[in-house]
């Protein structure tokens, strides 16, 4: 697993989808369970370090459209590739994610599936008025990521939930912080999944 944000460009060249140790051919349940238990109606959403797409593909098929980001060539080729299979249609982008200027206050939904647990914490502020400046009043906030285990030495560090509470500021009310498990083919990590809502600018 890559060591820092900047060396997932180069993560997902050459390799399959079964290979990546984060790869799930199926969407995480807590999103979709979620997206239940929060009433979330099918808008816009902006899925942060998509991946393989998975998650923005599981939201495209219930009518969600989506402007999904990642860093690396290979994960917008590879998460192209499931959108075009599942029949959706998805704005992928190659992007610096941390660099996207989002039209303000447009977005119904904001997804991350770990992506924050890879920056390191100077950055979680600029994750931070991302996932502020895209939300419309009342927009969603999903962040799941790695739980920090002292026990764990594979990985990124992951958050405590005090640390994952404090990333976010007043312009966000935290619905809840639900501790589950973050699972690839090769390993089950605990995590903390964030649900949060923007406030009224």
């Amino acid at each position: 697993m890559p060591e820092s944000y900047s060396s997932w460009k180069d993560a997902y060249e050459g390799v399959r989808p079964e290979d990546l140790p984060w790869f799930s051919a199926t969407p995480d349940p807590d999103l979709l369970a979620s997206l239940d238990r929060f009433g979330a109606k099918p808008g816009l959403a902006l899925d942060l370090g998509s991946g393989p797409g998975i998650h923005a593909v599981a939201l495209a098929k219930r009518g969600w459209k989506v402007i999904a980001l990642d860093i690396s060539p290979g994960a917008i080729r590879m998460a192209s590739q499931f959108a075009e299979e599942a029949g959706v249609k998805i704005d992928f982008r190659n992007a610096d994610v941390l660099s996207f200027q989002p039209r303000s206050g447009s977005f119904d939904l904001v997804h991350d599936r770990g992506f924050l647990h890879t920056l390191e914490s100077r950055d979680w502020k600029k994750w931070t008025n991302l996932a502020a400046a895209a939300l419309k009043p009342g927009g969603l906030l999903f962040a799941k990521e790695f739980a920090h285990d002292p026990n764990r030495n594979d990985g990124p560090r992951g958050f405590t939930k005090l640390e994952l509470e404090n990333v976010l500021d007043n312009r966000f009310t935290i619905e809840s912080i639900q501790e589950g498990t973050f699972r690839g083919p090769p390993f089950v990590h605990t995590a903390f999944l964030l649900i949060a809502r923007r406030e009224p600018k």
